[in-house]
């Protein structure tokens, strides 16, 4: 299974508490439940040097991914392997994809959109009452 994240496909996501890491080096996305069916919501991106057992309750953040979650059975993994990469090569690959990320129901980014009319004559009256 994979998914894309970012702009880079990861492989899973994989229920953290069921999950068999690989010992390689790559990024890593931790991730909760979406509000629809099979959509996951990534709460962070990191890189780790192996992805041994453990690494993830090791992470600073740990405890506050629980408590997003809820419970560890609704924390999920996905992982984008980058073996024979740097430790700077990751750290920069995983600020990039987090700067890329865009959640399916996040707004869209902001634009310099036209105000509405009602904003535009609210302004307009409130112009003319200075004069």
């Amino acid at each position: 299974m994979a998914i894309t994240l970012g702009g880079r496909a990861f492989e899973g996501p994989y229920l953290a508490p069921l999950w068999t890491p690989r010992n390689v080096a790559g990024l890593f996305a931790v991730m909760v439940p979406g509000w629809r069916l099979m959509t996951f919501r990534a709460l962070h991106f990191g890189q780790a040097e192996d992805f041994s057992a453990g690494f993830l309750r090791a992470e600073a953040r740990y405890a506050e991914w629980l408590r997003i979650a809820g419970t560890e059975w609704n924390l999920y993994v996905a992982t984008h392997e980058m073996s024979f990469s740097t430790g700077a090569q990751r750290e920069s690959a995983a600020a990039a994809t987090a700067r890329e990320y865009r959640p399916q129901f996040a707004p869209p980014a902001h634009t310099h959109e036209v105000p509405a009319l009602s904003t535009m004559l609210l302004a307009r009256a409130l112009r003319a009452q200075q004069d």
